[in-house]
């Protein structure tokens, strides 16, 4: 049994699905399929159920895949630390996050801190991130709701980073820039600029706008915040924001208002895989990304932004 073949395991058993599994591969799913019967025969027994097309670990599969994976992340803990060795340090970590809001921020600090390493800020949707932390596809996952897993095995480790507080950003002139605090009801008429669904800040406002049988006349759904605030200032609408997103945006500061239902929008949690969090790249960026997120917290108290 060969470290390849203990990958090519690990892959269809996350995906459930041979066919799939191949693809991601790159490789014929006869030859997979021939590879998984070769560890069955080598440790005695299934480690799959059929159900369908899908198929599932069964008890001792779980087993199995718990080792694999432990084998596969030391493998790779050992590439890592022989490069950190040798000073090559170039080892890309990958971010996957369902929010924009921190990004740019986030990779200048690192990488001003960091200027060997390289760091990959991707957006994803909840379910993504889950998935590519289980597969090892990514690092770390920044999520809001954060990634809660009682099970999969017990993989994914998440620590509560960073909770932020919610605002609304009007267009210039608009009446309701003088009331400073806004209501739902304030609001039932105008015209919405946002985030799509997935994202963090829609996962957060979906709860709120059914408690206030609110149902928005939304215009525009965008990751962009660039292109979200251009849009708020064409007067196309208005959006909510968060303390976060406006204290890069200093100047249009006059425009925000606070809503009186609603407080925190975001609850964010990191989140990694538990066998892949050993290494000294690993350990250096969950040291960096929790002091970041401490260090934003005393410097969006100190921009006053929603006072």
């Amino acid at each position: 049994m060969e470290l390849r073949d203990l990958r090519y395991f690990c892959t269809t058993a996350e995906l459930e699905h041979v066919t799939r599994a191949a693809e991601k591969l790159n490789i014929a799913q006869p030859y997979l399929t021939r590879v998984i019967h070769q560890i069955e025969e080598e440790v005695g027994g299934e480690l799959f159920e059929k159900n369908g097309r899908r198929i599932k670990l069964n008890s001792n599969g779980e087993v199995f895949y718990k080792y694999a994976k432990k084998v596969l992340a030391d493998m790779e803990l050992l590439h890592e630390e022989i490069g950190y060795i040798f000073d090559r340090k170039e080892q890309t970590i990958t971010l996957l996050s369902n929010t924009e809001a921190f990004s740019t921020r986030m990779i200048q600090a690192f990488k001003k801190e960091n200027p060997h390493y390289a760091l990959t800020a991707l957006h994803a949707n909840y379910d993504e991130m889950v998935d590519a932390l289980i597969a090892g596809d990514a690092q770390f996952a920044l999520s809001s709701p954060p990634i809660r897993m009682d099970d999969n095995f017990e993989l994914i480790e998440t620590i509560d980073a960073f909770n932020i507080r919610g605002c609304v950003l009007l267009p210039p002139g608009h009446p309701l820039i003088n009331k400073g605090v806004v209501t739902v009801d304030d609001l039932r008429n105008e015209k919405l600029v946002t985030m799509p669904r997935g994202s963090a800040m829609r996962n957060r406002l979906q709860p709120f706008f059914d408690e206030y049988n609110y149902r928005p006349d939304i215009i525009i759904e965008s990751n962009n915040l660039n292109m979200i605030t251009q849009a708020v200032q064409g007067g196309l609408g208005y959006a909510f924001m968060t303390e976060v997103i406006m204290a890069d945006y200093p100047e249009l500061k006059g425009q925000v208002v606070t809503i009186d239902t609603l407080d925190d929008v975001g609850y964010y949690g990191l989140s990694y895989n538990r066998l892949a969090i050993n290494s000294c790249n690993a350990a250096h960026f969950k040291s960096f990304i929790l002091n970041f997120f401490k260090e934003l917290k005393t410097a969006i108290a100190d921009a006053h932004i929603l006072d």
